[in-house]
């Protein structure tokens, strides 16, 4: 008997059939934008609102069909729970330079994540960028008080935005995943039907967006983790992993650059965890400039290896994992309530405190 490829959970009725459906847009239209989005990297949503065919508030509508679609058919693999699950989610976007699509990428987010979970926040880092990044994240707070800003002052690294994020999130479960744009929101069932029977979930991108260099470069320092340390993971870079608030609090996040994904799974390789890796959707910039194959950037990996050999003799831990209960997912809610009186951002290497934006607030 044949066995399913591993990504059939990765098929979702794609964006342009529900456009079709939902509003009416004509398949000349769609075929047309298809045709540029292949060009130019864009989404078809954005495309579709610049031909005058969808506004912005039919994308977010077709988004969260997308979502309940997917939250439906992948409803048997959290059997006996449902879709959204009770456990509190956080969601983490480092960013750095990222005004042209953050907007976007809240809003999809804010758009389906209530079809997975019942309750979230979202957690964005500007990590000192030069453009407008915390202005955008800044007006979407104002109305939608389940976003939160925390800023670096100055840029020190992909390492650093990662470690203030998941160290200012509240969640049960702590997600990570980049604000370029290039991951989907409507995967996240992929990694949440493993959480409760895996540590860690981590994706990988099975069909990678990026050039022939950014593939080398991975591939490359992906081969030399494996030999300093055994660790063996498919993706190790891949900005899509999900921990439960134990492991985030077990963790040192000391890396400031690329390196951090590096300290972060030896850590739980070393560990003892169980760790589930699963495919993930990628697509291509549609704005901004990626950084990952900077010199800069490559030469700070190299520099913060020391970090990650020092937990070649790190002991197995003793991980008290379970379920969450009400009463655990009740506390969440105390703490939002906390949060609204003083939210932590990190200035410079040091903690600080500053009053949180907290008014009411496709692909």
């Amino acid at each position: 008997m044949a066995t399913r490829p591993e990504h059939i959970h990765l098929e979702v009725p794609r964006f342009g059939e529900f456009a079709r459906q939902y509003a009416n847009v004509s398949s000349t239209t769609i075929s047309k934008c298809l045709e540029l989005q292949r060009k130019t990297g864009n989404r078809l949503g954005a495309l579709l609102v610049q031909e005058g065919s969808l506004t912005p508030e039919q994308v977010y509508e077709i988004l969260r069909r997308q979502a309940e679609w997917a939250a439906r058919m992948r409803s048997h693999d959290v059997a006996p729970l449902e879709f959204p699950l009770s456990t509190p989610l956080s969601l983490c976007f480092p960013c750095y330079n990222e005004q042209d699509v953050i907007g976007d990428v809240l809003a999809g987010a804010c758009a389906v994540l209530p079809e997975f979970v019942e309750e979230f926040e979202i957690i964005v880092v500007d990590d000192g960028s030069a453009d407008n990044t915390s202005a955008v994240v800044k007006r979407f707070a104002e109305i939608d008080d389940r976003v939160r800003l925390v800023r670096h002052e100055q840029n020190r690294g992909y390492g650093a935005a990662v470690a203030s994020a998941m160290r200012a999130a509240h969640g049960e479960w702590i997600c990570f995943t980049d604000g370029d744009g290039q991951f989907s929101m409507l995967d996240l069932p992929q990694l949440l039907v493993h959480a409760e029977k895996c540590d860690v979930v981590v994706g990988y991108r099975h069909d990678r967006a990026d050039n022939g260099l950014r593939k080398f470069n991975s591939n490359s320092w992906k081969f030399l983790i494996r030999c300093l340390m055994g660790l063996k993971i498919r993706d190790l870079d891949c900005a899509f992993k999900l921990f439960p608030r134990w492991v985030v609090d077990s963790l040192q996040l000391n890396a400031e650059g690329a390196c951090i994904s590096a300290e972060i799974m030896t850590q739980c390789m070393r560990g003892g965890l169980s760790i589930a890796e699963v495919p993930v959707n990628h697509f291509p910039r549609s704005a901004g400039k990626p950084t990952g194959a900077n010199l800069n950037v490559i030469l700070k990996a190299f520099r913060e290896l020391p970090i990650v050999w020092q937990y070649r003799k790190m002991p197995r831990w003793t991980p008290n994992r379970r379920r969450f209960s009400d009463a655990e997912a009740a506390a969440w809610t105390a703490r939002q309530k906390t949060s609204v009186d003083a939210a932590p951002v990190y200035l410079n290497g040091k903690s600080t405190v500053e009053a949180p934006v907290t008014t009411a607030g496709d692909r």
